[in-house]
């Protein structure tokens, strides 16, 4: 019996001590302690039986309580209670669930899984079509106009919705709802904006969005390209395997000099040199400029190079350095016939002989028209017979005017500069007309000519330093045209062995 006593008031002096314990020992003590949770609570609550006369022998409590001297008891269950025993009934210990842990450093309170998780994001992808928006995309897939302001806001920073054309691919993830709210939630957008340019647009964590970009490193490689044609030269380009891209490019190339409809005759030739532009993995993202340009027609042979001025412009010349680029185009629309020519004429409408201004170019409903040369736009606006009509002044002595237009390219109107090239209207049939078609005038001198006989002022001819530096280029060139047309030669005649 004493020594039972002996072990008990031990444990109790134990216990004491603990109580006393500053926290930070207290800590270092549990860290350092050999059992686990577990064991601790067991320990303790061995010990405290011995102490209240529980039948436990005192060998084996003294057994355990000298290896888990160090550990702090729930001591706000015995003081609850002022009658004995009742407090040890009450513990929860004793109830079979652990009391919380708030002061212990080294245990950390379970992760409890919340009760209604929220649905995950849902993973969309959608194909810009004519007439989209990205409004209206976001519309579609339930996202509310004030959250789709914002993006397009946060977007707008980096890359201009309105450049999203037909054919563009969006990936998209979508928060369905989350009690209480009814209302799906935009999580981010992203796309191939061009060959090397991503578009992302995620939540920047307040509410918001972020637009980011990303470049792709692409490399540059040369291709070749030749053959015959037979019926029209972007035709006999496809049916060689040249990039629909590449084609145009030649075509703009030429279009200063070349009338496709009228010059091209059969069995003529053409060739071209143009750089692919690969990612990573070597596959064709893009289509680069056209490096070298031939076309061998029945009575002219014509060979253009592309160079770089120190200024920085770049131009196409022939072999002795002389621009290509006139002052006017030939012909302002792609792909149109010539209906009626310069000259006096019986009006199809009106019935009697008058003076036909300009030439007629057929061609289908919708067809582009090109700025012939750089310039201001003097008139933009329907314009009696003339239906939608706009007039451009290039310099002091020239105008060009285009009428019966569908309507006008985007941003077309009075007193705006253009550029060669760009897009003012749309083949259609306005005003006094029998069918679509362009009709399109040059003025020179405040005298309408013939748009066919015209002569107009050619571009720059290259001298001193710079023809140098031409005839460097122009040979590197012909070395790369005819390492490329060797290498195309050998991989024919292995295909056909």
């Amino acid at each position: 019996m004493s020594t039972f006593m002996s072990h008990s008031r031990y444990l109790l002096r134990q216990l004491k001590r603990t109580i006393r314990m500053p926290h930070a020992r207290l800590d270092y003590e549990i860290q350092n302690s050999a059992g686990a949770l577990k064991r601790r609570r067991r320990t303790i609550f061995v010990g405290l039986s011995v102490a209240l006369g529980f039948s436990v022998t005192a060998q084996s409590v003294s057994a355990e309580a000298e290896q888990q001297l160090d550990i702090h008891p729930p001591y706000d269950a015995i003081a609850q209670s002022s009658e004995p025993g009742v407090g040890w009934q009450n513990s929860p210990f004793l109830q079979g669930t652990p009391p919380p842990i708030t002061s212990w450093g080294d245990v950390e309170e379970e992760d409890k899984e919340p009760k209604n998780p929220p649905p995950p994001p849902i993973d969309a992808e959608y194909t810009i079509a004519s007439g989209d928006t990205l409004r209206r995309v976001m519309a579609k897939f339930g996202i509310s106009k004030e959250e789709a302001g914002r993006a397009i806001k946060a977007l707008s920073k980096t890359f201009k919705p309105r450049r999203l054309k037909p054919g563009h691919r969006l990936n998209l993830q979508i928060q369905p709802p989350v009690p209480p709210n009814t209302q799906k939630s935009l999580v981010s957008i992203d796309f191939t904006a061009d060959a090397k340019t991503d578009i992302a647009l995620i939540r920047d964590g307040k509410g918001g969005f972020v637009a980011q970009r990303h470049d792709r490193v692409l490399g540059r490689r040369l291709a070749f390209g030749a053959g015959n044609i037979r019926s029209s030269l972007y035709q006999a380009g496809t049916d060689e395997g040249i990039p629909p891209a590449a084609l145009i490019n030649l075509i703009n190339v030429f279009s200063f000099d070349v009338d496709f409809q009228r010059d091209i005759k059969r069995n003529d030739k053409f060739a071209l040199l143009y750089e692919r532009l690969t990612d990573e993995t070597g596959t064709t993202a893009d289509i680069g400029p056209v490096i070298y340009a031939r076309l061998k027609l029945k009575r002219r042979d014509i060979k253009l190079y592309r160079f770089k001025l120190k200024n920085g412009k770049v131009d196409y010349f022939d072999p002795k350095g002389q621009s290509v680029k006139k002052f006017l185009l030939s012909t302002p629309t792609d792909g149109a016939r010539i209906s009626s020519g310069f000259g006096r004429r019986r009006h199809p409408i009106l019935g009697y002989s008058k003076l036909h201004k300009g030439v007629d170019f057929a061609a289908p409903r919708g067809t582009p028209v090109y700025a012939a040369g750089d310039g201001v736009i003097e008139v933009a606006k329907y314009f009696g017979s003339y239906g939608n009509y706009v007039r451009i002044r290039h310099g002091k002595q020239y105008k060009t005017a285009y009428a019966h237009l569908k309507g006008f390219g985007r941003g077309i109107r009075s007193g705006i500069r253009v550029r060669q090239r760009r897009v003012i209207g749309y083949i259609g049939t306005t005003g006094r007309s029998t069918g679509p078609h362009l009709h399109y005038e040059v003025i020179y001198k405040n005298r309408h000519v013939n748009p066919r006989g015209v002569r107009i002022p050619t571009g720059i001819t290259l001298k001193g330093k710079e023809r140098k530096r031409f005839k460097v280029e122009r040979r590197r060139i012909d070395k790369s045209v005819a390492a490329q047309r060797k290498r195309n030669a050998l991989e024919a005649k292995k295909d056909d062995s």
